[in-house]
């Protein structure tokens, strides 16, 4: 099937609804900061609140591997980097194979609070879980696999092909 082809009304105002969703999330989750964090955090942009989370998942990243798992040009990475090594809460250091790659760890104090925000924000999502009926739980699990492989498609753009 083409792109045009499944560009259907209901296609389109699926689209919509997907996008709002993840608008939503990311005002309430993405960009979560640290609630009893050094005040250097509170002059962090989501950018930065984005940046900090990869490092704490993949420490060691290179400037130019974090630019692509966020999508974003190093350069403009590069500004980032700066402003949380400036603010203590990111190291660069050589790559001891290659000293032309620096590689990004997240300082203890970052690592810390990121922690912290992320215990905090698995524990909110938990409570709000469990309010929730049995039947919009496992809606809500039934719907993860094709949310796994719309972001996956999203992040590698290729003809669609498979099942719906």
């Amino acid at each position: 099937m083409s792109v045009t082809a499944a560009r259907d009304g209901r296609t389109e105002e699926l689209a919509g609804e997907v996008v709002e969703a993840a608008r939503q999330l990311w005002r309430v989750v993405g960009a979560e900061k640290p609630t009893a964090a050094p005040a250097v955090f509170e002059k962090l942009r989501p950018r930065h609140i984005q940046l900090l989370r990869l490092l704490a998942s993949q420490p060691g990243m290179s400037v130019r591997q974090a630019a692509e798992a966020l999508s974003m040009r190093p350069h403009n990475l590069s500004t980032l980097i700066t402003d949380l090594v400036g603010a203590g809460l990111v190291e660069r250091r050589g790559d001891p194979h290659d000293r032309r790659v620096a590689r990004l760890y997240l300082s203890e104090t970052a690592r810390a609070e990121v922690e912290g925000v992320e215990r905090d924000l698995h524990t909110a999502v938990v409570e709000v879980l469990a309010r929730l009926t049995d039947v919009d739980q496992g809606r809500i699990r039934a719907a993860l696999p094709a949310l796994a492989r719309l972001v996956t498609s999203l992040e590698n753009p290729a003809p669609l092909t498979g099942a719906r």
